[in-house]
């Protein structure tokens, strides 16, 4: 009898954190087709708020069940819906929501389906720099983005890193060498070296 009234607990137990997931996965998803903190531009950074305030809702929910129920929820419970909350939803979020608004593979498929025939790589390449780069304002949204994060500073004639970008790309080396990515991107110069301004103007000149 006790290992059964147990299991009818674990069960109704469960049933609470797929409830107050559910309901606060919902409202997060809402809460973009809200005019709060539209400011905020970064889909990143305004998703990260949201999941942080849906996830405050899912623990409120359950404290609501805890003190109207008669389901044993401890504090701990409320505290671990929080953390699996977050943490499910950020991992969903970055991996799709964020891979949608900033994916070129997603660009390319849906101009291919909404401009049904054959094109070749270079037709493709060239309506991708016309529309998703020039159009769109790819490049500006990104660069944007790296300003509001801080990893970039004005000076009189542009931009230039700072310490804080300088630490993000050593992050993203790590990452790259640690997981054996492209490293291209995060080597854009032959060999990884640097390359003063003057020979960049050089190499310009000689392309023209």
């Amino acid at each position: 009898m006790k290992s059964k009234d147990g299991i009818k607990k674990a069960l109704k137990l469960a049933g609470v954190y797929v409830l107050c997931y559910g309901i606060s996965s919902i409202c997060f998803v809402l809460l973009f087709h809200t005019a709060l903190l539209a400011e905020i531009h970064v889909l990143m950074y305004r998703g990260i708020v949201f999941i942080l305030l849906s996830g405050v809702l899912a623990m409120l929910i359950m404290c609501i069940i805890k003190h109207f129920g008669k389901i044993p929820i401890e504090k701990k419970d409320v505290l671990l819906l929080f953390c699996m909350y977050c943490s499910v939803n950020m991992v969903l979020f970055t991996l799709i929501p964020v891979t949608v608004e900033r994916s070129v593979s997603v660009f390319t498929l849906s101009y291919m389906m909404e401009n049904p025939k054959s094109y070749t790589v270079e037709e493709m390449e060239k309506i991708f720099n016309t529309k998703y780069v020039h159009e769109f304002g790819a490049f500006d949204k990104r660069f944007e983005e790296q300003i509001v994060s801080g990893n970039v500073e004005k000076t009189e004639d542009g931009y230039v890193i700072n310490e804080q970008g300088i630490a993000t790309v050593k992050f993203f080396r790590f990452v790259s060498k640690l997981f054996g990515t492209d490293e291209r991107l995060i080597y854009p110069n032959e060999n990884g070296e640097m390359i003063d301004s003057a020979q960049q103007e050089g190499e310009h000149d000689e392309v023209r």
